[in-house]
């Protein structure tokens, strides 16, 4: 997943360069994407760290993180649509209706 992250963010700033900084949009997208990535590194560190504890103290590791493993799922899944939507997107006739409606209101 971070790999995916990788490649679409640096494929959306070679596209469109210096004009990014002007399009929140795609920023919002991107920081979206980065801050799932950083809930998931913590839930796999959360999990990771209950495991080796219990190992230490020679228990065995609960198999049940349905919890955590349903967080995981749904937050690939928005992160999947975060670095989709960079490609595929409405934003120029969201841009066009903001536009419209700040010159006729």
């Amino acid at each position: 997943m971070i790999w995916r992250f990788n490649f679409a963010v640096n494929r959306a700033l070679i596209m469109h360069r210096e004009p990014i900084l002007d399009m929140q949009l795609l920023q919002e997208r991107i920081s979206n994407a980065a801050m799932d990535l950083f809930a998931s590194a913590c839930v796999l560190s959360r999990i990771d760290g209950e495991i080796q504890l219990t190992r230490r103290n020679g228990g065995t590791p609960s198999p049940d993180h349905s919890a955590a493993n349903l967080f995981l799922y749904q937050s690939f899944r928005r992160i999947r649509g975060f670095l989709a939507g960079l490609s595929d997107n409405d934003d120029k006739a969201v841009i066009a209706a903001a536009k419209s409606c700040l010159t006729s209101g």
